[in-house]
């Protein structure tokens, strides 16, 4: 009976609707008591639908007369606002329960008492004929203009957020930081979508109104999280910038994982909360979980050893993000470490993915840590090289590292090491320190080096030994024998 009622209220077919309703009235009193009936129901029951008994002689438990019926409440300003219905029996007509006569001479109060939020007085008259899905058109233009004002209050907010970020700090802003605070905006206009579904438009929408409700609490739980994971991702990049330029990149690393788990903190909440107003026990389902822990716990044992060695590896300050090392035998540049894998740029510019566990237990080699280079060079001269050059090369190579300053004078020594097959053998040992110097700068520098090496042996009047047997002869001995 109460959704046949909202159906033809819904429909506009008042007179329809007046049919359910106890008492003789005139048409026009019946359609304007449906239409002020239906605002009331629009409002929500404490009861569903759904709920109400399907018998012809409905809730006999109650604790009522056989002919009456108690289906709910609607909460006004004055009190709440009980609805009864009555079994009228009707001549040579099965018997229809029907609102009762008490309840309807109590509705134009409660109607009066109630806030009525309408724009509908704003829009031509053809706005309230049109419908679509049976809502009219001028509430779909409400809802779209909403939407339109929603959005703009959210790239207002966000981008005085990132003004304010530029004035406080000087426009030094990264591109992450910027980044994160223009995403903002998608957050906030989450926000906005649940205030225009807890708007009091939304209650204008018949039995849609629950589900309204619904959404609103949606989107304000979802909205709140997300801007929440937002935030926390422009405080996060701000420290990492400042952390950067300090050098302290380890503490950068750390701040980037306990943002990860921030994040999977909050959507941990998220889904309790919309768990919790879905009506699920959500203490019963911890209950049950803890039961289960010890199976959970061995079936998640890799993933907990990979949290857990993410933190051991960010702890030690072993590996850093953008450090070149070398892990289980690869070669490259640290991009990222996560909650369960480091993530390695490799030298042909592919990307591996080594778990966090095997990282911590794996020999690893960071070669951006190095606090000098090693500077260390076989050199193997001709066979045919008198003694006294071959000293001669190896003293004027160590006057080359010993007058160099960016060379460790207490490390640098050239000695011959070795007679091989092909000629004596020279090292050249020393370390190379500058302050600020990468692995870049130390390769220019090697160069010279071995240039200038080069330069030294050819004033000495000989060579570097091939590698490929050669018969050398003298031309003018050639010349003679071959005549």
């Amino acid at each position: 009976m109460c959704a046949g009622f909202l159906r033809a209220a819904e429909a506009n077919d008042y007179d329809k609707a007046a049919q359910y309703l106890d008492g003789k009235r005139s048409p026009k009193q019946s359609e304007e008591l449906a239409s002020e009936l239906k605002y009331l129901l629009d409002q929500g029951m404490s009861t569903s639908i759904d709920d109400l008994s399907r018998s012809p002689n409905g809730n006999i438990e109650d604790q009522l007369r056989l002919s009456r019926e108690y289906i709910g409440t609607v909460k006004t300003p004055n009190g709440d606002f009980k609805l009864m219905l009555d079994l009228v029996k009707r001549p040579e007509q099965p018997s229809v329960w029907l609102f009762s006569q008490e309840t309807l001479n109590l509705v134009p109060h409660a109607y009066a008492s109630m806030q009525h939020t309408d724009y509908e007085h704003f829009f031509p008259a053809w706005a309230s004929s049109i419908r679509i899905e049976s809502v009219p058109l001028w509430r779909w233009v409400v809802i779209f203009l909403s939407l339109l004002f929603g959005f703009g209050i959210a790239s207002v907010l966000t981008k005085s957020v990132l003004w304010s970020l530029r004035r406080a700090f000087r426009k030094r802003l990264s591109v992450e930081v910027e980044a994160s605070a223009l995403a903002l905006k998608m957050p906030i206009f989450c926000l906005m979508l649940a205030f225009i579904a807890y708007g009091q438009w939304t209650c204008h929408h018949g039995t849609r109104a629950t589900l309204w409700e619904l959404a609103g609490f949606v989107l304000a739980c979802v909205g709140a999280a997300w801007l929440s994971i937002r935030i926390a991702d422009t405080v996060i990049n701000f420290m990492r910038q400042r952390l950067q330029l300090r050098m302290q990149t380890e503490r950068a690393t750390l701040i980037s994982l306990l943002g990860r788990l921030f994040n999977i903190f909050v959507g941990l909440v998220l889904v309790i909360a919309l768990l919790t107003h879905a009506g699920v026990n959500v203490s019963a389902l911890v209950a049950g979980l803890g039961i289960g822990g010890i199976a959970l716990a061995l079936a998640a044992q890799k993933t907990l050893a990979d949290l857990f060695g993410g933190f051991s590896i960010v702890m030690r300050g072993t590996i850093r993000v953008g450090d070149m090392c070398q892990i289980d035998g690869i070669t490259g540049t640290i991009e990222d470490i996560g909650i369960s894998a480091l993530n390695l740029r490799t030298l042909d510019r592919s990307l591996v993915s080594i778990p966090n566990a095997k990282v911590a237990e794996e020999k690893l080699e960071n070669f951006s840590l190095r606090d000098q280079f090693w500077v260390h060079q076989l050199l193997t001269l001709r066979i045919d090289t008198a003694p006294d050059v071959v000293k001669n090369v190896s003293d004027g190579i160590f006057q080359l590292l010993e007058s160099d300053p960016v060379i460790e004078r207490s490390t640098a020594r050239s000695r011959v090491i070795n007679l091989t097959s092909t000629g004596p053998q020279i090292e050249v040992f020393a370390y190379f320190r500058t302050p600020g110097a990468d692995w870049g700068s130390f390769l220019t520098y090697q160069e010279s080096l071995i240039l200038k090496i080069l330069t030294v042996i050819e004033a000495e009047g000989t060579s570097l030994a091939s590698p490929i047997g050669l018969l050398r002869t003298d031309a003018d001995s050639s010349s003679s024998g071959t005549r």
